[in-house]
């Protein structure tokens, strides 16, 4: 029989001993009551493959966290096991920064595991501050280029391959987790190596954001997510929903003069003078994406410290947010707010618009008479503080001049005019492999990056190399926000108006990175994401079995989560995706950014405990399942052995 000892044993072989090591399973509570994190980890580097697809014969240190103080017999934690047969690995799918970050949130997988006598295993994305092939001198040829998520993919299959391996344990079940970036790799980890994960818990995982598995009527999901959370929806006031749907266009209407604009940057405490007025609507409408993200029903650093400067969120921060702006301002509405065509009054200050058009009598105004409108610009500025302000330590504000909306990057942004000759992007096929190094980009020279890696660089060199899209719009009739974007966007709009061009066209980011040392990036864009479509199947996922995608109904993401066809974050909370129900969508009607992850916390809106309970539930299915098979295999192969 398998013990405890000789597992850990074998897990040190498994990885090498490459760092001083200390014993696997010491779990240790700084404080009563205290949660898992990263200093209950044991830490070891995997020597992984630079490339798995092509001829590079180099490998780099991939950082893994491991803690096995539960895991024992599966029979021990009430499966119906092979008497030798182990407890499942819960293998968490790291993305786009230091995988200490999802150790220290990732409560489920922490809180399941007991009961489950699970292996734990985080593993860091590659090209991640610690985990990255080396950038600089011999051997570095075209070292950018091998940050894909195919690569990041087949790095996942090889640890969990090789510790199947050393345990002697082949069959093993393995769950994947992963949140945002990390569910897409969990979802499609699963979806391509349906043998080496035999299940998925895709959380806040945003594959229907591709250009391709985007639908014209989805483009403005992830805004109309952003809105619920500032409406009785999301446990705000309708008077703060109302408020900021028209007050954008009072604050360019009302002080967009020279006056104006002096008197707006006093009262909203900018840092200097204020450009435009739409540089302070910009800078403000920016915070409520970051906000949604983080508005969970306690504190929290995550998003803070995910995209930020760190801090911590009050809990349901966009209802904090929400206080300021929720009171009767004297703002009157004539018109259609859904056509985006009305006439907003507020005091004397008088603003048509039609779509994004603006007239305004505001500069013909006195001080005195914009009084009503900077009362309301301070409000706003109030609001956006419980982002921008997250430290508390602020004096003013460094607003910078507008520029594109925030959130998405519009394809069309990030590319000129192509000229004739342009290499193609990835060949399409029905297997296509990952292309081992990114397309049109190949060089001799070694990279000679000699700066420190930021924490998302991996992030960087995945939308670069995949040409993964993002693509939404807002302000068109559904959300808070106006004016429509991305600017110039015509009422009719199209999901190829937004997306831009089909052919390749050239890209801005790889030659970014070849300033730095960097090569292998490619020199080209293709704003259709039209090899990734390839690759992982675009929308048509209905033979995929074993995954929930999960979504909160007030994070932006989840406007691009998966969903039934005529479903979606508004639907129930359970919805099958397959006919079988063996492929989920999961809504958390009161969730942000992957919530169901998280630890469990007394402040939990009902959706939270619900959640988790069908994902346990699922998941012991999952494994279940997979002891069964292989008991009746094992069985046969006994009676032919007799």
């Amino acid at each position: 029989m398998f013990d405890k000892v000789h597992g850990a044993m074998l897990l040190w072989l498994l990885l090498g001993l490459c760092d001083a090591a200390r014993p696997i399973g010491g779990w240790r509570q700084e404080a009563s009551g205290a949660r898992p994190s990263t200093v209950n980890c044991t830490w070891r580097s995997f020597q992984q493959k630079v490339d798995h697809f092509g001829d590079h014969r180099g490998t780099f240190p991939q950082r893994l966290c491991i803690y096995d103080k539960w895991w024992r017999n599966a029979s021990a934690s009430g499966f119906k096991a092979h008497g030798t047969a182990l407890g499942p690995i819960f293998f968490y799918t790291g993305n786009e920064s230091p995988v200490d970050e999802y150790v220290n949130q990732t409560g489920l997988m922490w809180e399941l595991a007991p009961s489950m006598g699970a292996l734990l295993v985080f593993a860091e994305h590659r090209c991640e501050p610690k985990s990255h092939p080396n950038f600089c001198g011999v051997g570095s040829q075209n070292c950018v280029g091998y940050c894909t998520t195919a690569q990041a993919l087949a790095d996942y299959a090889a640890i969990i391959t090789d510790l199947k391996q050393e345990v002697d344990n082949a069959t093993v079940p393995v769950v994947a987790f992963g949140g945002s970036y990390g569910g897409m790799l969990a979802g499609w980890l699963r979806m391509k190596m349906p043998h080496i994960v035999c299940g998925a818990i895709a959380a806040s995982a945003p594959i229907w954001q591709l250009a391709t598995t985007v639908t014209q009527k989805s483009l403005d999901w992830p805004y109309q997510a952003i809105s619920r959370g500032v409406s009785p929806e999301g446990g705000a006031s309708q008077h703060c929903f109302d408020t900021l749907r028209v007050a954008w266009p009072l604050l360019e209407g009302g002080l967009s003069s020279f006056e104006g604009l002096e008197l707006l940057s006093r009262r909203v405490r900018s840092c200097g003078m204020l450009p435009t007025a739409r540089s302070f609507t910009t800078w403000a409408q920016e915070a409520y994406f970051l906000l949604a993200e983080g508005n969970y029903p306690f504190p929290s650093t995550y998003i803070p410290s995910a995209v930020g400067d760190g801090g911590t969120l009050p809990a349901w921060p966009m209802r904090k947010a929400c206080e300021a702006l929720s009171q009767d301002f004297g703002i009157h509405v004539a018109g259609s707010l859904e056509d985006v065509n009305y006439t907003v009054t507020l005091g004397e200050l008088r603003v048509e618009v039609d779509w994004e058009h603006l007239n305004s009598n505001g500069a013909q105004l006195k001080a005195s008479q914009l009084q009503p409108v900077l009362k309301l610009a301070e409000a706003v500025m109030q609001s956006v503080a419980v982002w921008y302000n997250v430290s508390g330590s602020k004096q003013c504000w460094d607003i910078p001049e507008a520029g594109l909306a925030p959130g998405f990057r519009s394809g069309a942004s990030e590319v000129t005019a192509a000229p004739t000759g342009l290499c193609p992007a990835c060949p399409v096929c029905d297997a296509c492999p990952a292309c081992p190094v990114s397309r049109c980009a190949k060089t001799t020279s070694p990279c000679r990056f000699d700066g420190n890696v930021s924490k998302t660089f991996a992030w960087t060199s995945i939308v670069c190399n995949d040409d993964l899209s993002q693509v939404s719009v807002r302000g068109v009739g559904h959300d808070f926000y106006w004016p429509p974007w991305p600017y110039g966007l015509r009422r009719n709009y199209t999901v190829r108006d937004v997306v831009g061009p089909t052919k390749p066209q050239v890209g801005v980011c790889g030659q970014d990175l070849a300033n730095q040392g960097l090569f292998g990036a490619p020199n080209s864009t293709d704003l259709w994401s039209t090899w990734l479509t390839a690759y992982y199947g675009g929308r048509n996922i209905s033979q995929h079995r074993n995954i929930i995608w999960s979504n909160g109904a007030l994070d932006p993401w989840s406007g691009m989560g998966v969903y039934p066809e005529s479903m979606g974050p508004t639907g129930p909370m359970v919805q099958e995706i397959n006919e079988d129900g063996s492929q989920i969508a999961l809504v958390l009607d009161l969730g942000a950014h992957h919530l169901d992850l998280m630890f469990s916390d007394p402040q939990d809106p009902p959706c939270a405990a619900k959640a988790r309970k069908i994902e346990a539930d699922r998941i012991h299915q999952w494994c279940q399942d997979m002891y069964s098979q292989t008991s009746v295999s094992q069985a046969v192969s006994e009676v032919v052995v007799i």
